[in-house]
């Protein structure tokens, strides 16, 4: 029986279907690929990045945390450090004051700008978390650092009860809405030798009772996160907590002395410790000194630690904060001295090394003038520090990337900072 056209084109058909099919799975399979490469260099940890908190100037109509966030990602970063505080609708970002805001969960849901960029494509979070439970507003215009905390001269039960169940809803929030997500957020608190001594006399004896308030105070936060991310089923998203420490210093110079690094860090051994570290890095004029002495306290802060389960391999010490105004120092030497940092930190293997910051935030009060903690200046100008920056993280994409592709997984860390170091963004 001959066979007719008719007969051969249904089988024809199949046949171009199932090569069509091949073709396009194949290429759906080279361009998920591709995707999964591009993300995974996107969530890489280039090490350096910079915050906004109390910014003094803007250039556009969104508010100022979001345009400083934006600002902090079109530079390059993939990092965003910031505030939440009941000061949100005060200095810290001057937003609309929500009287239904009365948590930090709630300011996280009910706060447009704060919901904004915790949605961002960030992959990591520092954020300084202070309890409204543990908040007394301030007088218009006024500045009470002692407002924020309830623990001088002793923690009160009832404060430590409701600071705990704050930071425990505000940790199951964040487990529960960015699950998936690949986001990894530290949750903290700004300089604690501040908090330590409320009156920032660092050559007075500490007051053990506040010593031992901040100390429960630290443990509760601490232990909030934890029961959190025990109980809240949760995948891909993570949540640590740090303490942070300004007078390194003073422990080193005063081994008597009682700051938070050797009285309230070896007592809680927190997740991470942030080194606000302008007491290492600023008062040296070499770069020899700066990188000596800021080693030196680095290695002083990982011996306050000890052992513990559940982290990430690595160092669980970072630079917090470091920074030169311009007010003392030119453009350039900005830029030349907080390269002695970032290369002395890359050396020593801090996981962040975080610029103070994006947009200045101080103002001298006798002149009104720019003090210049900046990246963008009030004109709008990008300073040399944010050229290093922004040259820095595509040396990085370009580096993971090339080793990537050669050898089909992610430089480990070490390997990166190591190399990170001969970058020609740090060696101008």
């Amino acid at each position: 029986m001959k066979k007719t056209k008719a007969f051969y084109l249904p089988i024809l058909l199949v046949a171009v279907g199932l090569i069509y099919f091949s073709i396009s799975a194949f290429n759906n399979s080279e361009t998920n690929q591709i995707k999964k490469a591009e993300k995974s260099i996107e969530s890489y940890n280039f090490a350096i990045g910079t915050q906004t908190v109390g910014a003094k100037y803007k250039f556009t109509e969104k508010t100022m945390l979001v345009e400083t966030a934006n600002e902090i990602k079109n530079m390059g970063s993939n990092l965003l450090k910031f505030s939440m505080h009941p000061r949100y609708c005060s200095e810290n970002y001057g937003l609309p004051k929500n009287d239904n805001i009365n948590s930090l969960t709630k300011l996280a849901t009910l706060e447009p700008s704060m919901k904004e960029v915790l949605d961002m494509d960030f992959k990591y979070y520092h954020i300084w978390v202070y309890g409204f439970s543990q908040y007394t507003p301030e007088p218009v215009g006024k500045k009470d650092d002692t407002a924020q905390i309830k623990f001088i001269n002793g923690y009160p039960e009832k404060y430590k009860e409701a600071l705990y169940k704050e930071v425990y809803d505000f940790t199951s929030h964040l487990l529960k809405t960015y699950s998936g997500s690949g986001k990894v957020f530290y949750l903290g608190n700004w300089e604690g030798d501040w908090h330590l001594r409320s009156d920032y006399d660092r050559t007075k004896p500490v007051n053990l009772k506040t010593l031992e308030g901040m100390t429960q105070w630290a443990i509760t936060r601490q232990k909030a996160i934890d029961d959190a991310k025990r109980d809240v089923k949760h995948s891909k998203v993570e949540v640590y907590h740090y303490i942070e420490v300004n007078l390194v210093r003073k422990a080193l110079m005063e081994p008597e002395a009682k700051v938070v690094a050797n009285s309230i860090v070896n007592v809680v051994n927190p997740d991470y410790v942030s080194y606000s570290s302008y007491d290492a890095t600023n008062p040296y004029k070499k770069e020899t000194a700066l990188n000596e002495n800021l080693k030196k306290s680095l290695d002083y802060l990982e011996s306050q630690l000890s052992p513990k389960e559940g982290l990430p391999s690595g160092k669980r010490v970072w630079i917090g904060e470091y920074g030169n105004p311009s007010i003392h120092h030119n453009d350039e030497m900005q830029n030349l001295r907080s390269i002695w940092t970032i290369k002395t930190a890359l050396e020593w293997g801090t996981p962040f090394i975080l610029y103070w910051e994006m947009y200045n935030n101080e103002i001298k009060k006798e002149t009104g003038e720019q003090v210049g903690y900046w990246l963008i200046d009030d004109k709008g100008t990008k300073q040399p520090i944010w050229h290093t920056h922004n040259n820095f993280y595509k040396e990085s994409r370009t580096f993971v990337k090339d080793y990537l592709d050669k050898n089909n997984l992610l430089p480990s860390f070490d390997l990166f900072r190591k190399h990170a170091l001969k970058f020609k963004s740090l060696n101008p």
